[in-house]
């Protein structure tokens, strides 16, 4: 049987949601910290299995480019007015993928719950969620799993290679479904290996250099927040040696360009701009 791995603060929490379960819930955590974990750990403590709502494109469930429709609330509305003996825990993963209407449908189940009914959604961002939702919500934050788990993960897996470990574990220590997915699809972890070596061009190169990188990230936007999140644990891991004024300065200046990405701003602007220091 595969090992959950969920970090002992974490466990600890769910242990008193458990014996207590709120009616609606929102689990949230870094991309790959292993959300699913968090459920199926509640829901064996309980005795129930959980209904898994994710997200559809063309009428079969999509986890890459689907979304929850209005529709595919409006079934579940329907599953939760049977009637059920024991408890229901009901699972919707990917939440932040709810167009408007459909949480506006959704909003209706929050404030009229089957018997026995209780909500768990999964979303790395919460904050996506409309205000009227996350006030219904329970919060809860699933810590990364420790360095000692992330090396059982590997250990789990058989990644014997030392320097593919350790390249895993800088691009995902802490988070175990991460681990699991590089570790297991080449083509995704070169891609992934390919962003940190970019990075590193970023901060060590010239000029010219991190024009072409502006220019290569400049209509991925995901991708750039990435390069800059490799950046900045490129200086802080060289931080660990020593104190530098001028790398502390170039991480806040990378930590800003990160922000105004994130919040809409011009990709090839922002990352040319992190650079002028």
């Amino acid at each position: 049987m595969t090992t959950a791995y969920i970090h002992p603060h974490t466990k600890k929490r769910l242990d008193i949601l458990a014996a207590d379960l709120p009616q609606s819930i929102v689990f949230t955590g870094p991309e790959g910290v292993g959300l699913p974990s968090a459920v199926t750990y509640i829901a064996d403590k309980l005795n129930a299995k959980p209904i898994y709502i994710l997200p559809e494109k063309d009428e079969k469930i999509d986890p890459e480019k689907g979304v929850i429709t209005v529709d595919i609330i409006r079934r579940l509305y329907a599953t939760t007015k049977t009637v059920e003996t024991g408890i229901r825990i009901i699972v919707i993963d990917y939440a932040e993928r709810m167009g408007v209407q459909a949480q506006n449908a959704f909003l209706k189940l929050l404030e009229e719950p089957g018997v026995n009914t209780h909500f768990i959604l999964l979303t790395p961002t919460a904050s996506r969620l409309l205000p009227t939702i996350q006030s219904r919500l329970q919060v809860i934050e699933i810590q990364p799993i420790s360095l000692a788990q992330s090396e059982d993960v590997l250990n789990e897996i058989k990644v014997n290679d030392t320097t593919k470990r350790s390249q895993l574990l800088f691009i995902a220590a802490g988070l175990p479904d991460q681990l699991k997915y590089l570790a297991s699809d080449e083509k995704a972890f070169e891609a992934r290996a390919q962003i940190i070596r970019d990075a590193r061009t970023y901060i060590q190169g010239t000029a010219y250099d991190r024009l072409k990188l502006s220019l290569q990230y400049k209509d991925d936007r995901s991708g750039s927040l990435v390069l800059l999140i490799d950046a900045m644990k490129l200086l802080q891991s060289s931080l660990k040696s020593g104190n530098n004024p001028e790398q502390v300065k170039l991480i806040s200046l990378l930590l800003k360009a990160y922000e105004r990405i994130e919040a809409n701003g011009n990709v090839r602007l922002q990352l040319a701009a992190a650079m002028v220091y």
